[in-house]
């Protein structure tokens, strides 16, 4: 009779272990972090044709992955009619900004026609990168 009470405690037990593991959600590490820009007045969210010296404003939000990877860095390069790249914002994230990070990136236009690529990248921990590009004619 033991037996069987010892028997039945551990298959009761183990059905219960059973249970509690498959309501767990399994997520993979080296998901892309979120990038997207912000919509607002004034604020470009597409690529756009643009007036010469002029001032705009560009809101990207990035938040961390699925995976919950922390974010580590995040920069903004332009770029001028296919030239050389240069940084012009970069900041590597800390405390709440690695969860979600929002900025706001207010820029002029040349003072003259041509186009100008703004590469928007957010990287997290593991250095799994995500990237927007904003391309500006101006005119």
């Amino acid at each position: 009779m033991q037996h069987r009470s010892l028997l039945l405690a551990t298959l009761a037990a183990l059905l219960v272990i059973l249970g509690v593991s498959s309501c767990r959600k399994t997520i993979e590490v080296g998901n892309k972090p979120g990038l997207e820009f912000v919509s607002g007045t004034d604020y470009i969210t597409t690529d756009s044709t643009l007036l010469q010296d002029k001032r705009y404003m560009i809101t990207v939000k990035a938040d961390r992955a699925e995976d919950l990877t922390p974010n580590s860095y995040f920069e903004i390069v332009r770029t001028y009619a296919n030239g050389m790249d240069t940084t012009v914002y970069e900041e590597f994230l800390t405390g709440e900004e690695q969860t979600s990070f929002q900025y706001t990136h207010t820029f002029t236009t040349l003072k003259k026609p041509g186009t100008e690529r703004y590469t928007f990248t957010v990287k997290n921990n593991y250095g799994i990168v995500n990237q927007k590009i904003l391309v500006m004619t101006v005119k």
